[in-house]
């Protein structure tokens, strides 16, 4: 196939979760099965969940399953933009991998339209690499009040000379009038950058839309490339919307209840992050996994999440104004677990120096480890893979993203393994041990995706079992679960989408 840089297409929506992510995932592996090479891009994208590229950027985690997807390496060129929330009006920026400071929600109108070029720039080095990008919007498309900063919808698609499909979710209902307002709403110099529409969630028999569809068509002179049913399966979730469920389309793989079972509780502090850590304990049928807002739900708790958050100093403050610390002092005395990840890690130190994320100065940690956390304004931002001494040696891999460094006396929680060509220091760094653990209950560590190896899972979920006289055992093969889902994703969207006409809009042969 010829290379044709500088040409792709976007997937854009009539809103947030309508499903462009599960359409764009599926296109990429059905490039990717077809030995196109492929690759995913999102301007600007507003998330709590991120991941690290191999070249130790920090990407929103949508991008990185879609690589996956894609079976290319994550880069930062595929989200060059990313806004993590810290407060009601206030986020960190990161651009091309990199946090450049916090922006307030006034000025953030003004920095869209100054990163336009920035994000431009990353779309057309993507694509000088491959036959295609698959790029995907953000929320609607006919945002007509923030059209003129808009970096991952329409105006991003002009300047990148690239044609966009929209998306309608028939769910909610009112499917037909949201894909025509976003046709009529546009300006005349976007409208003619999109070419078509695809109807997502549909149950059962889509001939009844038949005569709507026709009317689409006909009124707005544009192509129909087909109707995507709910599917079955399992994907990670991109926003706080999918908190707690797992899912492909509007198909939930729900926390569920199992009596006699391992009961697992997450806390839900504020501006909660990488929540996809605990999509392979929602996916073991011997777990219960609830995620909790309240000192009672945690009375028949085996193990207490304290999770990642992007505000460790105003999630602490929470806890202790909800209660929440003598409920975990019960727990403790009863024999549960308590494991802290990387914010939750920090706020089980006895002490907290933030001049960075909260800017408070000085701060009383929980004390349930004996740790010290400094905030460093450079944010941490690696993969690494190891071992978990204290779980059988069970193996790990995770990735790092933080700006508070723990300290502790503790025993260490895992063994990393210096990668290859690594510093003395880094390779020093690695003996010493990641994480704390103490007494046999209480666990911390910065790293995110522990659970995702089956071996520490298991091993981990056993050994919690055991001591509180209750058996595991797993049959979850995590990691080909999601090969397993995005293959199928790929199979429904090839049976229900005209892709080869969709993916005609690029002049790549069809």
């Amino acid at each position: 196939m010829t290379s044709l840089p500088g040409k792709g297409v976007l997937i854009a929506g009539t809103g947030s979760n309508v499903g462009k992510s599960l359409i764009v995932t599926g296109l990429l592996r059905w490039c990717h099965q077809r030995g196109i090479l492929v690759a995913p891009f999102k301007g600007q994208n507003m998330a709590l969940n991120s991941a690290v590229t191999v070249d130790g950027g920090e990407v929103a985690r949508a991008q990185a399953v879609q690589a996956r997807a894609a079976g290319v390496d994550l880069s930062v060129l595929m989200n060059p933009v990313l806004i993590k929330p810290t407060a009601p009006s206030r986020s960190q920026l990161i651009v091309g991998g990199k946090p450049i400071g916090e922006i307030g929600s006034g000025r953030w109108v003004a920095a869209k339209r100054e990163l336009l070029a920035t994000v431009v720039s990353a779309y057309e080095e993507l694509a000088l690499s491959y036959e295609l990008v698959i790029a995907e919007g953000a929320g609607s498309a006919a945002e007509i009040n923030l059209l003129d900063g808009d970096l991952a919808n329409l105006r991003f698609a002009k300047a990148a000379g690239i044609e966009a499909v929209v998306v309608g979710d028939l769910e909610p209902g009112g499917v037909f009038a949201s894909i025509y307002g976003h046709f009529t709403l546009i300006p005349d110099e976007y409208r003619a950058l999109l070419r078509g529409f695809i109807i997502n969630r549909v149950r059962g028999d889509g001939a009844i839309l038949e005569a709507g569809i026709e009317t689409l068509i006909g009124r707005l002179q544009t192509q129909w490339f087909g109707n995507l049913p709910i599917i079955e399966g399992y994907l990670p979730g991109e926003d706080a919307i999918n908190l707690g469920v797992t899912r492909i389309g509007a198909s939930t793989l729900e926390s569920h209840v199992s009596n006699g079972h391992l009961r697992i509780c997450v806390l839900e502090v504020p501006y909660l992050a990488n929540y996809t850590d605990f999509d392979p304990l929602i996916l073991e049928a011997e777990v219960d996994l609830r995620f909790v807002h309240r000192p009672h739900d945690l009375v028949d708790a085996d193990l207490v999440i304290l999770p990642g958050t992007k505000a460790t100093v105003d999630a602490l403050g929470w806890l202790r104004t909800n209660g929440f610390v003598p409920a975990l002092e019960r727990l403790l005395d009863r024999g549960g677990w308590l494991l802290g990840i990387c914010g939750g890690y920090q706020m089980l130190a006895t002490d907290i120096e933030d001049s960075i994320e909260s800017a408070v100065g000085h701060v009383d940690g929980l004390g349930m480890l004996q740790a010290q956390v400094v905030f460093g304004e450079e944010k941490v931002l690696a993969n690494v893979v190891g071992s978990a001494p204290s779980f059988g040696d069970a193996s790990i891999a995770g990735y790092q993203i933080h700006h508070g460094r723990v300290s502790t006396s503790e025993n260490s929680l895992f063994r990393l393994t210096a990668k290859p060509g690594s510093s003395e220091e880094d390779a020093q760094s690695c003996l010493l041990g990641e994480g704390a653990c103490r007494d046999g209950q209480v666990y911390g560590t910065s790293i995110h995706g522990i659970f995702d190896d089956d071996s520490f899972r298991s091993s981990f979920l056993s050994s919690l079992a055991r001591a509180r006289d209750r058996a595991f055992v797993s049959h979850l093969c995590f990691e080909a679960l999601v090969e397993e889902s995005i293959d199928h994703l790929a199979e429904v969207i090839d049976k229900s989408l005209d892709v080869e006409r969709l993916l005609a809009l690029n002049q790549l042969g069809y």
